[in-house]
């Protein structure tokens, strides 16, 4: 297999690393984290949904959710109201702010997603893309047979 720095892990775990730095830098300016914006993001396409869904959807623990859903509640970026029927459940809905501040700060991600593209022919791009999701599909199903 060669050396560790030569492996696709090596070379996907740098892109990662690389990726998520550029971001959380331009996402500084609108004072959110990557984490959030997934949460912003999340809820922007998902009216009143639970802690619990949003969660699932963000692939993240329940307890690292309520954190960082507090930390948006906190600045009244999100509202928790009670479910219609559920009365026990929570769910969560985008403010006016919350949705202004997703937008901008949104936009300037596309902007940081069309530079990432910028070295690469639209062929290249859909490769790439297809490459990515094989990928990860192959690592999902691996993780599932692991559990």
């Amino acid at each position: 297999m060669g050396h560790y720095s030569e492996r696709l892990l090596s070379y996907i775990r740098t892109a990662v690393q690389a990726a998520t730095q550029a971001k959380e830098q331009v996402l500084r300016d609108y004072g959110i984290t990557s984490a959030q914006h997934a949460v912003l993001a999340i809820l922007s396409d998902h009216d009143a949904i639970t802690s619990a869904e949003l969660a699932r959807l963000a692939g993240v623990t329940p307890q690292t959710m309520n954190s960082t859903v507090s930390r948006l509640d906190s600045r009244g970026l999100l509202v928790r109201k009670p479910h219609p029927t559920h009365r026990t459940l929570i769910e969560l809905s985008l403010t006016a702010p919350g949705n202004d501040l997703f937008q901008r700060a949104d936009a300037a991600s596309v902007e940081l997603d069309a530079v990432f593209s910028s070295g690469l022919s639209a062929e290249e791009r859909a490769i790439l893309v297809d490459l990515l999701t094989r990928v990860t599909d192959t690592a999902r199903a691996v993780s599932e047979h692991r559990r």
